[in-house]
């Protein structure tokens, strides 16, 4: 008999509460995001830079403890080792867990938590 292993998901205040205080910090933190069309599912090294209602310019900017954030807004980041130089959209809802990695960054961008 198979041993079912269920995967913990974090509630996404905690989620957002992890991100604030690496971004806070200028420290880089690591989210456990799904499968997307160019990558794969699993953990990613992230630079925190701001939070959006929607992706790219069109999104309005939330601010973390003053705006009413919800799991279908936007963080943008910056995925480390990545191949490109953009910051990327990540929906909040689908962000399964979230770990400090305490690696301080240098900002490519304003932080706008």
């Amino acid at each position: 008999m198979k041993k079912v292993i269920k995967k913990q998901f974090m509630d996404f205040r905690k989620i957002l509460f992890i991100i604030s205080k690496a971004a806070e910090k200028r420290e880089t933190v690591e989210i456990y995001y799904p499968r997307t069309e160019n990558t794969k599912e699993g953990w990613r090294e992230i630079e925190p830079y701001s939070l959006s209602t929607d992706i790219g310019k069109q999104g309005e900017h939330l601010i973390y403890g003053e705006d009413h954030l919800k799991p279908g807004h936007i963080l943008n980041a910056y995925t480390v080792g990545s191949s490109d130089d953009h910051c990327d959209s990540f929906i909040i809802g689908k962000i399964k867990r979230a770990r400090l990695s305490k690696k301080k960054f240098k900002p490519k961008w304003k932080v706008e938590f």
